[in-house]
């Protein structure tokens, strides 16, 4: 497999636009009346774009490579661009969850549930964080207990995000009773299986593709439903490791295209507005403003290079990632802080993209795990704990 081109990846960009245009051209109101159709439509209009066309979503594939990641980093750049619930569900569906599939999953499971998420006709759910347990994995208190042939589960999830509308969520669990903190297991929920219960909650962006709690009171899976099957038991901390690093790298290009997005729409601003007889562009002040928002763009796209390469190379990718992941999520937030200034009052209001962008951006200091979380990782690799 060769690595994409810069005329692929020009065309993976332009496919990517056409399809967040058509999706939010359908939902003017952002999907929010109808969540199930537009998700649906989203993932329909991503497949038909070519964005599932990656050869780690292949039934035969066990590892997913670098150089589709790079294809699909630069989707995820204009796709956030366009839509924060866009970007996630491409997220969630091709990495949080989906590569969770590739990684970990039977043959069984493979035949059967990616050639369907390459159709953009399933919506897979990733259930990890609880309200004590998310960047420490270890103590997760969701149980899996032993019922015959299969499993009862008891817990409860949050922040699950696109559970409201998912196929299956993949719920990580421990089965009892073990002492082993890493000894955790991949299960498959069906969507309305009995005992489960499913809450969407607010949050500041909003839109269709929510975050939610997840409660499981008892809910029945079968051996077949572990992800892996029966060889999957307790094997999930290494899943985790190697979907958290994917994870990360695609926040990471999520929070550059908002950027770029940014700095799009603060230099086009500039330039039309007019005061005091001239295009405010004309001052040295916003000059300076721009020129900083395009040099912080600039070494974000530095830092998420740097990490594809590291992936693609196949050597242990971590450092990079999470030295991607913490800069460009915090220069982010900086670079739409400015961006509000250059468009003065009008980025307060809700016709103004701007005040989107404002929103989406905090989004990318938190998913895949917070910039503190990111330096912890990074001092691990240095040697320093």
């Amino acid at each position: 497999m060769s690595a994409p081109s810069a005329a692929d990846l020009t065309a993976v960009r332009e496919r990517a636009a056409a399809a967040c245009q058509e999706v939010l051209a359908a939902f003017p109101d952002g999907g929010v009346a109808a969540p199930g159709d537009a998700i649906a439509a989203a993932l329909a209009a991503f497949s038909g774009a070519g964005l599932f066309d990656l050869g780690f979503l292949q039934p035969e594939s066990s590892t997913v490579d670098g150089r589709d990641m790079r294809t699909a980093a630069a989707a995820m750049e204009v796709i956030a661009g366009h839509s924060g619930w866009l970007a996630s569900t491409y997220l969630v569906t091709l990495v949080v969850a989906g590569a969770c599939v590739v990684v970990a999953g039977s043959p069984a499971q493979k035949a059967e549930l990616l050639p369907r998420l390459r159709r953009g006709a399933l919506q897979l759910a990733f259930a990890l964080t609880e309200p004590d347990a998310g960047s420490d994995a270890g103590a997760i208190t969701t149980t899996a207990e032993p019922d015959g042939d299969g499993f009862l589960l008891n817990g409860e999830k949050i922040y699950t995000t696109g559970a409201a509308t998912a196929d299956h969520v993949i719920v990580v669990a421990r089965v009892v009773p073990t002492e082993d903190r890493r000894a955790l297991t991949l299960f498959l929920v069906r969507r309305g299986a009995p005992s489960l219960s499913i809450e969407p909650l607010t949050t500041l962006a909003g839109g269709p593709h929510a975050s939610c709690r997840v409660r499981l009171d008892g809910v029945r899976v079968e051996a077949a439903d572990i992800v892996g099957g029966p060889a999957g038991l307790g094997k999930a901390w290494g899943v985790l490791r190697v979907t958290g690093t994917l994870e990360r790298l695609m926040v990471s290009a999520q929070a550059l295209g908002l950027a770029s997005a940014a700095v799009a729409r603060s230099v086009a601003f500039a330039k039309e507005r007019r005061q005091f007889g001239q295009s405010i562009a004309g001052f040295q002040a916003i000059q300076h403003t721009l020129v900083e928002m395009r040099t912080m763009e600039t070494g974000m796209r530095l830092f998420l290079d740097n990490a594809l390469t590291a992936l693609e190379s196949g050597r242990d990718a971590t450092e990079a990632v999470s030295m991607a992941k913490y800069t460009c999520s915090e220069q982010l937030q900086r670079i739409v802080a400015m961006g509000m200034r250059v468009l003065g009052g009008r980025a307060y209001f809700e016709f103004e993209d701007m005040a989107r962008y404002v929103r989406e951006a905090p989004f990318t200091l938190y998913a895949g795990g917070t910039v503190e979380i990111q330096k912890l990782l990074i001092a691990r690799q240095m040697g320093l704990t």
